[in-house]
């Protein structure tokens, strides 16, 4: 099931053209995913898109999430950033979907989702606080 409130979509010209998606898991009664589009608007706020509840996060259920998305929310605005995990789902559907490539739109890695790994790997704070100095420009 996926949806969009029209207010956001009506709203959604006003705000930066940059959009994050994430998916997140749902416990509980049932096992489901919600898939979320936010943006940012003129006061640095977090503004949702679109929501999609699935069984799975699979590029199948990107591609379609992600479809919606351009139909129905960015129209026919150009110039997105699309900014995401690595999930292999999200990889393949911006790959295979020209709308969600140059000159349409630019993907790019979350860089919080990327430290985040990088921690992991190279369990080191120095390190941690050096790369994110980098990223964010502080």
């Amino acid at each position: 099931m996926l949806w969009a409130f029209k207010p956001a979509i009506d709203s959604f010209l006003h705000c930066r053209p940059v959009i994050f998606i994430d998916g997140t898991h749902v416990y509980e009664k049932f096992d489901i995913k919600l898939l979320i589009d936010i943006a940012v608007d003129a006061n640095r706020s977090i503004f949702p898109l679109a929501f999609a509840i699935c069984d799975n996060r699979s590029q199948e259920t990107w591609t379609l999430f992600l479809n919606h998305l351009k139909e129905n929310v960015v129209k026919q605005r150009s110039g997105i950033c699309l900014i995401s995990d690595r999930h292999g789902g999200i990889i393949s559907s911006v790959e295979n979907l020209p709308a969600w490539q140059e000159p349409y739109a630019y993907h790019h890695y979350c860089m919080r989702h990327l430290k985040a790994n990088f921690q992991k790997a190279h369990p080191n704070k120095d390190l941690h606080d050096l790369m994110w100095m980098a990223a964010t420009d502080h």
